[in-house]
C-alpha cells in the first residue's frame, strides 16, 4: 500500500476559501443595514407629510393642510376616533358622486282621440290608393304592372279631380268631423301613396303641389334608414312634409304583422313611429296594415298607444268611428284611366248607407 505524499496532505489542509466566510459573515450585516436605511427614510417622509403642502391632483386619501404650512399643530384626536395618529378631516363635506341620468326613450305622440260630441254621424269619402307613379321597367310582372300608374295617367286623374270638384282633406280631418262635427268641404277625397317609393317624390309629390293637393304617404321606415335609392329618404320625406304633405306609417318591413308578439309590434310599430316624428316633427296617427293582414291583437295595440285608425286594402268608402281601424280604399290600378277613375267614384253616389 502506498503512502500518500506528506506535502500534497499539507497543502490541502492550509487552502481555506475565503470568499465564502465573508459571504457568511457578512450578508447578515448587509442586510441590517438596509433594514435600516429603509426605516429611517419611512420616519423621514412621514415627518414631512405634515409639512409640505399637496399638490392639485394628488391621492384623495393623503391629508390636504386647512391654511398655509405654518398652520397650527393639528387638534388631538377626539375619544371616537380609531387611528391617533390620523389627521383631521377637511371641514367642508365631500360632494356626493353624481350618478349618469337612467337612459330615456325617444319620446313619441300620443294624443288621445278627439272627444265625441254625442252626434253620431257616418261618412263615405273616397280614399284613394296608389303605389307607383312610374313607368313599370321592361320586364316588369303582373303584380308591378297593376302597381303602376304612369306619371302622364296620374296627372290626367289630378286633372280630373279638381276639374270634378274634389278637393282633398286627411284622414285626421275625417276624424274630427266625426267626433266634433268640424266641417269638410263639398267633395271630400284623400289621396294615399302606400309603400314610400322614389318616385313618390319624383313624380307624385310635384304634381300635387301644381294642383293644390295633398298626399297622405304611408311609407317603409327600414328603407329610408337603410337609404335604399328605391324609396324615398329621410330628407325627402321631411321635404314633403314641410310642404304639407301627410306622412304616415306602413311599418319599418313591408311584412305581415298580425300574429306577432308586442315587443314585435313595438319594435315594427312604435320604432316607425318614432322614427317619422323625428324627422318632421310631426304625429303619426295613421296607420295601413302590409298586405291588409290583421288581426284584433294588432287592433288593440294600435288603439293602446293611441293611433287614430287605421285603412286597408279591402273596397269602399264607409267611415265611421266604430270603424276606424279597417277603414276601406278604392284601389287604383295601372289600367284605371280618367274614364274608369271616375267610374269607380260614381259607384259611391249609389252605395247604400251605412
Amino acid at each position: 500500500m502506498k503512502m500518500s505524499d506528506p506535502r500534497r496532505l499539507r497543502t490541502r489542509q492550509r487552502f481555506s476559501p475565503p470568499i465564502l466566510w465573508i459571504i457568511v459573515l457578512g450578508g447578515p450585516l448587509v442586510l441590517t443595514a438596509l433594514i435600516l436605511t429603509y426605516a429611517i427614510d419611512a420616519a423621514a417622509w412621514e415627518t414631512s407629510r405634515g409639512l409640505l403642502p399637496i399638490p392639485a391632483g394628488a391621492s384623495p386619501s393623503a391629508p390636504v393642510p386647512e391654511s398655509s404650512p405654518t398652520a397650527s399643530p393639528p387638534m388631538s384626536p377626539s375619544p371616537t376616533s380609531t387611528s391617533p395618529s390620523a389627521p383631521p378631516r377637511p371641514s367642508t363635506p365631500e360632494p356626493s358622486p353624481t350618478l349618469p341620468p337612467a337612459p330615456t326613450p325617444y319620446p313619441f305622440f300620443q294624443e288621445p282621440l278627439p272627444p265625441a260630441d254625442g252626434s253620431p254621424r257616418a261618412l263615405q269619402v273616397p280614399i284613394l290608393m296608389y303605389h307607383y307613379i312610374s313607368n313599370p321597367p321592361s320586364g316588369a310582372d303582373r303584380f308591378r304592372l297593376d302597381l303602376s300608374v304612369r306619371p302622364s295617367m296620374f296627372e290626367a286623374h289630378l286633372q280630373y279631380l279638381r276639374q270634378a270638384g274634389y278637393e282633398t282633406v286627411s284622414l285626421s280631418d275625417l276624424i274630427f268631423h266625426l267626433t266634433q262635427g268640424r266641417p269638410l268641404p263639398p267633395r271630400p277625397i284623400v289621396l294615399t301613396f302606400d309603400d314610400g317609393y322614389r318616385d313618390a317624390y319624383e313624380e307624385a309629390f310635384p304634381k300635387l303641389l301644381r294642383y293644390g293637393f295633398q298626399g297622405t304617404f304611408f311609407v317603409l321606415t327600414g328603407r329610408a334608414d337603410e337609404g335604399d335609392p328605391r324609396y324615398l329618404s329621410w330628407e325627402q320625406i321631411r321635404q314633403m312634409s314641410e310642404a304639407g304633405m301627410d306622412i304616415q306609417l306602413h311599418g319599418r318591413e313591408h311584412i305581415p304583422l298580425n300574429g306577432r308578439d308586442e315587443a314585435f309590434l313595438f319594435y315594427h310599430i312604435i320604432g316607425g313611429k318614432q322614427s317619422i316624428e323625428a324627422h318632421t316633427g310631426r304625429p303619426v296617427r295613421f296607420f295601413a296594415y302590409p298586405s291588409s293582414d290583421y288581426d284584433q291583437n294588432l287592433i288593440r295595440f294600435l288603439e293602446g298607444y293611441r293611433f287614430w285608425g287605421a285603412v286597408t286594402t279591402a273596397y269602399g268608402a264607409d267611415e265611421r268611428l266604430e270603424n276606424r281601424w279597417v277603414w276601406p280604399r278604392i284601389r287604383i290600378r295601372g289600367t284605371d284611366d280618367v274614364e274608369k277613375l271616375a267610374w269607380k267614384l260614381s259607384l259611391l253616389k249609389t252605395a247604400p248607407s251605412p
